[in-house]
């Protein structure tokens, strides 16, 4: 078994150490939560879609009632195993990380990866890989940490070990401008971007953006 399948499976039986609140293991989706990104993501939820690191499936299930299929994958059985038991309408499979997905080319109309990105090693090769399953002009719909100076200096004097404590299933860190050059240099566009919730209402507690697919790579 792969070290990142281990670790994730531990995470999801809620077995891992948490350093701090970031580190928990996600709790179900409330509709509050998810009538919040469904206000900013809505519109680009149509046709075919895929949620890579779909978890427990409770996502997958909500955003189901807004487009055509949903299917889900994701590297842990644990999750998987609960996510066909609660949602046995949507396809979901087991999938390593950064391996190529079980699909054609060019087939999803939108992609999710919600609160997935800053769990991934290699962005590069995942970026890739959804390039290839997502239609031309098709929808890339990503929340993911944000970092600020702001933020990182409030980090650095209140709880800089606990935040990058090496057990934390966050390995990836972003500020608005590295996600969106990341993004373009793998044939995507950002093209809407929100904070994703704040603090004292101006310093960002994530980014979610929607990025268009302008070439194949």
């Amino acid at each position: 078994m792969s070290g990142v399948k281990t670790f994730y499976n531990r995470y999801w039986r809620n077995k891992h150490i948490k350093a701090n609140h970031f580190d928990c293991c996600p709790e179900n989706w409330t509709e509050e939560n998810f009538k919040f990104h469904l206000d900013f993501f809505k519109p680009f939820i149509k046709g075919m879609i895929l949620d890579f690191g779909c978890g427990k499936g409770d996502f997958t299930h909500m955003a189901s009632k807004y487009c055509n299929s949903a299917y889900g994958i994701d590297c842990s059985e644990i999750a998987i195993d609960k996510a066909k038991t609660d949602y046995s309408e949507i396809d979901f499979q087991i999938v390593e990380e950064n391996s190529r997905f079980p699909y054609d080319n060019e087939v999803f109309d939108t992609i999710l990866m919600i609160d997935v990105l800053e769990h991934i090693l290699d962005t590069e090769t995942l970026l890739e890989e959804v390039n290839r399953v997502l239609k031309p002009e098709g929808y890339l719909l990503i929340t993911t940490s944000q970092l600020t100076r702001l933020k990182l200096f409030g980090i650095a004097l209140k709880a800089f070990d606990k935040y990058f404590y090496p057990t934390s299933p966050h390995i990836r860190y972003f500020t608005r401008n590295t996600l969106a050059s990341l993004l373009r240099q793998k044939g995507f566009e950002v093209s809407r971007y929100k904070k994703n919730r704040t603090y004292f209402g101006f310093i960002p507690q994530g980014q979610m953006v929607v990025a268009s697919k302008i070439n194949f790579k």
